[in-house]
C-alpha cells in the first residue's frame, strides 16, 4: 500500500470516527520525561502484539507501554486519546495508529517534533473539554491535514462561550 493510500485511509477511517467528547471528560496527559530529540523514527516492521485482553487485565502496564512507546521517539506527552482507545486497542496498535495518522512523512519516517506540535495542541484542545463538552472531530480532521492555524481557530471558536 502506498503512502497516499494509506493517510486516504486513516483519514476516511478518522473523519467516521467518534471520540465520545459529548459524554465524558478527557483523560490526563501522561508525561514521558524524555532524553531523545526531536527527529525522523521509523515504525518497527513487526511487533509481538499480545491479545488486547491481556493488556485490558493489567491497565496499567498499558500505559507504562506507551510511555516508553513515545518517550523513545523523542515524544513529550502520551496523548489523551490514544489513552482513551486503550479500551479497544493494544497499546502498540494505538500508537501506531497515532503516529501514522499525526506524524507520518512522505518518507514513511514519523516526525516526533510534528507529533509534539499536535500534541500541544490537543492539550489546549482537552484543556477547553475539560470545561466545555463539544466535538473535537474538526479539530482532529484539521490536525491530520497539518492545518493547525485551522485547528487553533476551532479551538478558539469553542472557548468564546466559556
Amino acid at each position: 500500500m502506498s503512502f497516499q493510500s494509506l493517510k486516504k485511509s486513516i483519514k476516511k477511517i478518522l473523519n467516521g470516527l467518534k471520540y465520545g467528547d459529548e459524554h465524558r471528560q478527557p483523560l490526563v496527559y501522561l508525561k514521558t520525561y524524555t532524553q531523545k530529540p526531536s527527529c525522523y523514527y521509523e515504525l518497527p516492521e513487526n511487533s509481538m502484539d499480545e491479545p488486547l485482553e491481556s493488556y485490558k487485565a493489567f491497565p496499567k502496564l498499558s500505559k507504562e507501554i506507551l510511555i516508553s512507546l513515545f518517550s523513545g521517539i523523542g515524544v513529550h506527552y502520551v496523548p489523551e486519546i490514544v489513552l482513551y482507545e486503550l479500551g479497544t486497542k493494544t497499546p502498540q496498535k494505538a500508537f501506531t495508529d497515532f503516529c501514522i495518522t499525526f506524524g507520518m512523512e512522505e518518507n514513511e519516517m514519523i516526525n516526533s517534533s510534528l507529533l509534539n506540535q499536535v500534541i500541544a495542541i490537543l492539550i489546549e484542545m482537552d484543556k477547553l473539554r475539560s470545561k466545555k463538552v463539544f466535538d473535537s472531530r474538526p479539530i482532529y480532521r484539521a490536525l491530520t491535514e497539518r492545518n493547525f492555524e485551522e485547528a487553533q481557530v476551532l479551538i478558539n471558536e469553542n472557548s468564546k462561550d466559556i
